[in-house]
This record gives structure tokens, sequence and C-alpha cells, in this order.
């Protein structure tokens, strides 16, 4: 258990404590479970400041069926995958952007709705997917390791400030009265 995670189990089981040391009965364990959820406190890694009884509750149920590392945050079992694309419809967007790698995620998103059987995505999920898979026009298109005004050495790209043309002169009065010229080219 890393230290973020022994904190945040210290917290809840600093707060559990009076619920699990001794067995209550059903009322009573409700009761201080609502004294405890009634005050405000400085919870460790969040925003909030207040909690509910039921996940006192909560905490309280997952101490005594798995000790002090069941308080602990556990990861997504889930985490990296997507929960809305399902496998066909992953393959299919996939397909679709292969056959025609011009086509936009407006007309993706059009071409999956005149499917019936395979649902249906935001336009964020799609992008996400896209851009995961490498598939947005920008990646799908970029010539392989080439950015733009990358050089070997430093000062290799210069940029003049020379004006080519005829020289022109513009005057004008600023509001404080002062003359201002601009040469143009």
């Amino acid at each position: 258990m890393d230290a973020k995670a022994e904190k945040i189990a210290l917290f809840r089981y600093g707060l559990i404590a009076p619920l699990v040391l001794e067995t209550l009965p059903r009322g009573e364990l409700t009761r201080r479970a609502e004294e405890i959820a009634a005050r405000s406190y400085d919870i460790p890694y969040s925003q909030r400041h207040s909690l509910s009884v039921d996940i006192l509750l909560d905490w309280a149920l997952r101490y005594r069926r798995g000790g002090f590392a069941a308080l602990a945050k556990q990861p997504r079992h889930d985490r990296g995958q997507s929960r809305t694309l399902t496998p066909q419809l992953a393959e299919l967007i996939e397909r679709l952007k292969r056959e025609n790698p011009h086509r936009t995620g407006a007309t993706l998103l059009r071409e999956l709705a005149l499917v019936s059987t395979v649902g249906t995505v935001s336009p964020a999920t799609l992008y996400r997917f896209l851009k995961q898979r490498g598939l947005t026009a920008r990646q799908l298109f970029a010539p392989a390791g080439s950015k733009k005004f990358e050089t070997e050495f430093s000062n290799q790209i210069w940029q003049s400030d020379l004006l080519f043309g005829t020289l022109r002169s513009a005057r004008r009065r600023r509001t404080d009265g002062s003359l201002l010229v601009c040469h143009l080219g």
C-alpha cells in the first residue's frame, strides 16, 4: 500500500473506529454514524468536507469484511478500457476510418447512427478513441517523425525582418495629439 492509500485508509478508520470496535445494534450504529457525518472534516486528497451516513456504514462493512486494507481506495478493474464502445463498434469505427482517412468525426457519427445495431457514441468518445488509436487526420497524414520547424542544431532557422516592396509612410494623429509615423511595405 502506497503512502497516499495508507493516509486515506487511516482517515477512514479514524472515522469508523467507534462503529467497528464494539458490536452495536442497528439503530445505535446508524445514530452514531449520523453523529460522525454531522461534522465537517479535512478529507485527504479531496475537495469535499462532509460525508454521508451511507458511506460511513459502507466503510464499516468493508472494514469488517476485509480489514484495514479494504479501506484504501481500490483502482477500477476496467481502467483503460472503454465502457461505452463495444469491441464490435470499435472495430467498425476503425475500419470506416481506415477505408477513408478523410472522413471527419461528424461523418463517422452520421454513418454510425445509420447502423442501428451498434448503438450511439458521443463526439468526445469518438475523438478520444480515434486519438488513442492514432486515427485522427493529423496523426494519419503527418509524415512519421516529422515536426514543423525542427532542426538538428540551434540557430538553423532564421527569420528576416527585411521589408520587400516600395516603402510608404502613413501618418496618423494619436488621441493625445502626437504624430505617429508608420512605414508600410
